[in-house]
């Protein structure tokens, strides 16, 4: 067995409150690992913290307590080369080309190369071929999902943090683009920590589905999915076995949003 290439231990942050009377804990005590090549899925909540451990990781944010490292490696409040981060929003600059785009994470970075080929190569890689010229405001959503996983890609990060990609693309389009990142993440393997509060997108993306608790986010359970690849996710869907690891995972998690929900009525 070798060691795992991202550890959390025992992680907290806290955050001070707009009062600045109290503090606000959006996770506690969190252990949690993921292996080299391993696609990890985690689920919970709204507000348990699902996206601030992506922060923790990346390095944008720093927690109050606790240690994470990579490949052994402790990280600090600097934005490390080795990962890429996709957010809920494409984050495409609207003045630049779709090909430019793809480009800005190999200038940044001074990387050697012909930037101009190795964008285009992904571009072609995501089925975007012929639409280099056009800018992000010509693009339909899938289209700009699909600009910015090639333009995540591009660099070969070996981690990939992923906040929600696909949340706000319709049902066809959000299928398309799963089985999309299933394909490049079959050819490339890369280490993938994937956050969403759709447990059927977790179930059938992931090798392991992580269960937070509501606030604070603390790992409440973890699963094992045991679904053959290469995987279709509109089909995966109907295997008994999908409804099985719906149903265990759901009992779950089911309790912390009731908890949740419960907490934010008594708030609002």
């Amino acid at each position: 067995m070798t060691d795992p290439l991202i550890v959390l231990d025992h992680i907290a942050r806290r955050f001070p409150s707009q009062s600045g009377r109290a503090e606000f804990t959006a996770v506690q005590d969190i252990d949690l690992t993921v292996n080299e090549g391993e696609f990890v899925a985690v689920v919970g909540p709204s507000g348990c913290g699902k996206s601030t451990l992506l922060n923790l990781i990346s390095g944008l944010d720093t927690p109050t307590e606790g240690l994470i490292s990579i490949d052994g490696e402790r990280v600090r409040n600097t934005v490390r080369q080795d990962v890429g981060y996709l957010f809920q929003k494409d984050a495409l600059l609207p003045w630049k080309t779709v090909q430019a785009n793809v480009e800005l994470p190999l200038v940044f970075r001074r990387l050697p190369g012909d930037h101009a080929a190795l964008a285009r190569d992904w571009l072609s890689r995501v089925g975007l071929s012929g639409f280099e010229r056009n800018f992000p405001h010509q693009l339909s959503g899938g289209m700009r999902k699909r600009v910015a996983l090639a333009a995540t890609f591009v660099y070969g990060p070996r981690i990939l943090l992923m906040d929600e990609p696909f949340s706000a693309l319709d049902v066809q389009t959000r299928n398309l683009m799963e089985n999309e990142l299933l394909e490049l993440w079959r050819q490339n393997r890369k280490t993938v920590l994937f956050v969403t509060h759709d447990l059927e997108e977790a179930i059938a993306l992931a090798d392991r589905v992580v269960v937070l608790t509501s606030n604070p986010g603390r790992v409440k359970k973890e699963f094992q999915i045991d679904l053959g690849r290469p995987r279709n996710v509109n089909e995966i869907r109907f295997e008994e076995r999908f409804r099985a690891l719906h149903e265990e995972i759901w009992e779950a998690l089911r309790e912390e949003v009731a908890r949740s929900y419960a907490a934010q009525r008594a708030h609002g």
